[in-house]
């Protein structure tokens, strides 16, 4: 965590990297925002940033703050959960290019195995899904993962009946849930 007494380092190691890039304009308003963005993190994190920022081709303007969060991130091995639902979809997608629909995986990512048991039940997914609509469940695994991700995140602040129905969310296959929600569907139908 950032420190207020190390706001000379952070100016160093920004200024430091502004040299990089010719007309770059550093502000004190500017440096004091992205001084408050980064309190997360250590000072050490922050230069060993710009360092490898520093190093990249990447880049032909400043880096972002967004971009330095991200080199500490990777650096830390943290794989933010946009990346990891893509990247747990791509496993789902090659086991199904592999095995199709005869060999149930066994997905060691908690999510991926909620939502593969859940939402889609693999078989009977793997069974019916259409090369063509791939693209579009793709995406819509992505979503699944990020909100299931941050329903998780949440959990701990959500009363035990909301936690439950939202981790329900999407599984339409549980009779109770449909039975349940039928009259929301129907008024929405009309």
């Amino acid at each position: 965590m950032i420190l207020e007494n190390d706001g000379e380092k952070f100016s160093e190691i920004m200024f430091g990297l502004a040299e990089n890039y010719p007309g770059t304009n550093l502000t004190t308003n500017g440096l004091r925002m992205r001084f408050e963005a980064m309190k997360e993190f250590s000072i050490d994190q922050v230069g060993q940033a710009a360092t490898k920022l520093l190093k990249t081709h990447r880049f032909n303007t400043m880096p972002t703050v967004g971009d330095f969060i991200s080199t500490i991130h990777e650096e830390s091995g943290d794989i933010p959960v946009e990346d990891r639902a893509e990247i747990e979809a791509g496993k789902v997608l090659d086991h199904l290019h592999r095995h199709g629909k005869m060999v149930i995986p066994e997905f060691e990512d908690p999510i991926t195995k909620y939502l593969m048991s859940t939402r889609w039940r693999y078989c009977s997914w793997a069974a019916y899904v259409a090369e063509s609509e791939l693209k579009w469940w793709f995406k819509d695994f992505v979503r699944a993962y990020r909100a299931h991700t941050a329903v998780m995140d949440m959990g701990a602040c959500l009363p035990p009946g909301l936690t439950r129905l939202a981790g329900q969310i999407g599984n339409w296959e549980d009779e109770s849930l449909r039975l349940k929600f039928a009259p929301l569907e129907a008024a929405h139908a009309i």
